[in-house]
């Protein structure tokens, strides 16, 4: 296992982990108040829109009218609804201090910014905003561990179990599945067959393999996901294949640029490589 794969797998990690303790901390605490309390018009669960900024790199999405997270920026991609819904906990997060930024040192918290021709300078900062309400992020305060954060003109600590998974590159927001949702295959074009419809509608190969084996590469298609997406690297390519879906002129293209210690199915226009576990190789790209 290389260094880069090792530190993908790493990241990959912490980032679920992260998500799921985001995802299950719903207990409230009614002790502390809460962001949506002080910064909101609405109800967390109005929020249509998400932006998220991090040192230049520009991440939009939308709710779409079946309640599905869509990334419309930097590309159109369906995203993972998990990890979406865990960053919109923090619009519900608890508060644990509360200062008017008059009294700060911005620079010394991380909640500086600079102004160049009347426009703000984002380049080093991370800002996530719900709608109309944006949140910047400083640096954590070391004696407590918690993470400045910024809201108009007061400065708000959290826990810090947000800002891991909003500087990530944006691939990990996208969902692990291969094809869109509900989506039909028309047909696959493989390593080492072609499987497409006869004239009278039957599933076939141009290969010797079963029935059953077609149906089961059809179906993992659909079903099998990605343990992790991560931002596309260059590799030398060892094939290419082509799934044609239904209502699309043109078949999605996955290549294959790895094969040890798992599968890597690049898909470099978006940016973007699937990382699977070696086992899917036979299963999608090469079945017998």
């Amino acid at each position: 296992m290389n260094k880069r794969n090792l530190l993908n797998l790493v990241l990959f990690l912490v980032v679920a982990a992260l998500a799921l303790i985001i995802y299950q901390s719903e207990e409230p605490d009614t002790e502390l108040e809460r962001i949506n309390n002080i910064g909101f018009d609405s109800e967390v669960t109005d929020i249509t829109s998400l932006v998220i900024e991090h040192n230049g790199r520009h991440t939009s999405l939308e709710k779409r009218a079946d309640n599905q997270w869509q990334i419309t920026e930097p590309v159109s991609i369906a995203a993972n609804n998990f990890r979406i819904n865990s960053i919109l906990k923090l619009a519900n997060a608890p508060i644990h201090n509360s200062y008017p930024i008059s009294q700060l040192d911005t620079d010394k918290i991380g909640l500086n910014r600079s102004e160049e021709s009347g426009s703000e300078q984002n380049t080093n900062t991370t800002i996530v905003s719900f709608g109309d309400t944006a949140l910047r992020f400083g640096i954590i305060n070391p004696a407590t561990n918690l993470r400045y954060i910024q809201i108009d003109e007061t400065v708000y600590t959290i826990e810090d179990v947000y800002y891991p998974l909003l500087s990530s590159h944006f691939g990990t927001l996208v969902s692990l599945s291969l094809l869109p949702e509900n989506s039909t295959i028309e047909k696959l074009v493989l390593i080492n067959q072609t499987i497409s419809k006869d004239s009278s509608g039957r599933w076939q190969s141009n290969i010797d393999i079963s029935a059953d084996a077609i149906s089961a590469t059809l179906e993992d298609w659909k079903t099998l996901q990605a343990f992790g997406i991560h931002e596309y690297m260059q590799r030398d390519q060892l094939g290419e294949v082509f799934v044609y879906l239904e209502g699309k002129a043109e078949p999605l293209a996955f290549q294959v640029t790895d094969t040890d210690p798992w599968l890597v199915l690049a898909r470099p226009e978006l940016g973007l490589e699937y990382h699977l576990d070696i086992e899917a190789y036979d299963k999608l790209i090469a079945p017998q």
